[in-house]
């Protein structure tokens, strides 16, 4: 390879790999759900959905009070759990994250538009998952989640802070808000009169 071809090549590759980051939902005009990089043009009520996430899913406040190799490793190669309230596997991993001293996200899959986002995110039918930074582990493996956690900088035998508090879990996919309340209708009577 020309020497000069490496930076164009790695250039295009940290491109393509921040576009593969962004996940989106988004309704179109026939009110057809569809899932992207990127919303169409025509896009009706985009949301970003919990994807292999970046720094920006990570309170950078509470990042702020962390011990710097953690603080480093957590904004670099942020931790996202995905797992379901009841799901005994999923508590497994839990603890252990929390015996690991990680701070994570957890993104819960709870219905099918979490299931569906979850899969398009490479999480195919098994939870518990966890991403670090873009790399996603499937189904919980001691093991294999310390020597990815190792990899991405976490150290092993850092406390967090003793008054850390993990984020709260969050759907995957967040619920649509609640509709709008009907305009009033100008025929009833007034408050107080029975007619």
């Amino acid at each position: 390879m020309h020497p000069c071809a490496r930076p164009l090549l790695f250039l295009l590759l940290a491109a393509g790999a921040l576009a593969a980051q962004a996940q989106y939902k988004w309704t179109d005009r026939d009110g057809q759900v569809s899932y992207g990089d990127q919303p169409a043009k025509d896009a009706e009520h985009v949301e970003r959905i919990g994807a292999v996430s970046g720094p920006a899913d990570v309170n950078s406040d509470a990042l702020a009070g962390l011990p710097y190799e953690i603080r480093k490793a957590a904004h670099d190669f942020p931790a996202v759990l995905y797992a379901h309230a009841d799901c005994p596997p999923c508590d497994t991993a839990r603890a252990f994250l929390r015996a690991r001293n990680i701070p994570y996200t957890e993104r819960l899959i709870n219905g099918p538009e979490d299931i569906e986002a979850f899969r398009k995110l490479g999480g195919s039918n098994t939870i518990p998952a966890l991403s670090v930074g873009r790399q996603m582990l499937r189904g919980f493996e001691a093991g294999a989640w310390s020597e990815a956690l190792a990899s991405a900088g976490y150290p092993r035998d850092l406390p967090l802070p003793r008054d850390w508090q993990w984020a709260v879990a969050t759907p995957l996919v967040p619920p649509p808000p609640p509709p709008a309340p009907a305009a009033a209708d100008d025929s009833s009577p007034p408050a107080g009169d029975l007619r």
